[in-house]
């Protein structure tokens, strides 16, 4: 039990049951007695809350969250400071991470990693336009959504240097298609030395059945140099659409390009999906 459970914010939020913890933030399943539905309440650590740059980022966050439109993009609701806490509502996602897909199915489908990563660029282009970035684009911060074949992903953060979501989502496209991340050490620091110096390594190393123009994709956009990347998420986007309609008119008649999701979510119609978005950060 945390200490928040029946906590009743703002005469209205009933937290109910822990959801996940991030860096700066823990987030809840919640009972929104006013209009009657779930959410999410993301609630900024109790060890965080004395830290102004760390409440400041978060209301940084809810501002640049809440001013994001898009399907892709998880809804904010509501943002509340009470008994010296900081809480954020926002629309709860009934779906697995994809980092929990990458655990179940170790490796996924080049279509797969192609339609999720260009979902997520969608997003990506239109808070990179706003002058926002995410900062954590990985695997546990990708929400699948039931029910339509979704994929989502929120924006936190906010400033300039858009290419590093980029890289980000490349090396999350390296973990879907391999189920695992392209460099991997005893420490967080050993690991950044690698991502500063060191190539990746080729993908069909781990995965013999990654398509070559797909892995051409994901090796472009973690090249060291920010210039030798995709100049802006929309060209990204492109390229990976590109790329799956490529692999269609390759595949077999009467094959399917998408497996059905663990928890009922069907990729059968890629092509439009609803929004959603990422609990923790």
């Amino acid at each position: 039990m945390n200490q928040f459970d029946g906590t009743l914010i703002a005469g209205r939020y009933e937290i109910r049951e822990h959801i996940a913890t991030g860096g700066m933030a823990s987030v809840f399943k919640t009972w929104d007695h006013r209009v009657e539905r779930i959410v999410a309440m993301k609630v900024l650590r109790s060890l965080d809350k004395n830290d102004l740059r760390a409440v400041e980022r978060f209301r940084r966050e809810a501002r640049a969250a809440a001013a994001l439109t898009h399907p892709n993009a998880v809804t904010i609701y509501d943002f509340v400071e009470e008994m010296g806490q900081y809480f954020l509502v926002m629309e709860y996602i009934h779906g697995p991470t994809l980092k929990q897909l990458i655990a179940q199915r170790r490796q996924l489908q080049a279509q797969e990693v192609l339609e999720i990563a260009a979902q997520v660029c969608a997003v990506l282009q239109v808070a990179h336009v706003r002058g926002f970035i995410h900062r954590d684009i990985k695997p546990q911060n990708i929400m699948l959504a039931r029910g339509a074949g979704s994929i989502g992903v929120g924006i936190l953060g906010g400033g300039r240097g858009a290419s590093s979501d980029l890289y980000s989502l490349g090396v999350v496209m390296f973990e879907m298609l391999t189920g695992r991340p392209p460099f991997v050490g005893p420490t967080a620091v050993s690991i950044a030395m690698q991502h500063a110096s060191t190539n990746p390594p080729p993908l069909r190393q781990f995965n013999a059945n990654v398509p070559p123009a797909a892995e051409e994709i994901v090796m472009r956009v973690l090249e060291k140099e920010p210039e030798d990347r995709f100049h802006s998420a929309a060209e990204m986007q492109e390229a990976l659409r590109q790329c799956a309609r490529e692999l269609s008119a390759q595949s077999p008649p009467g094959s399917m390009a998408l497996r059905k999701y663990p928890g009922g979510t069907n990729g059968q119609d890629p092509g439009i999906p609803p929004a959603r978005g990422p609990y923790s950060s």
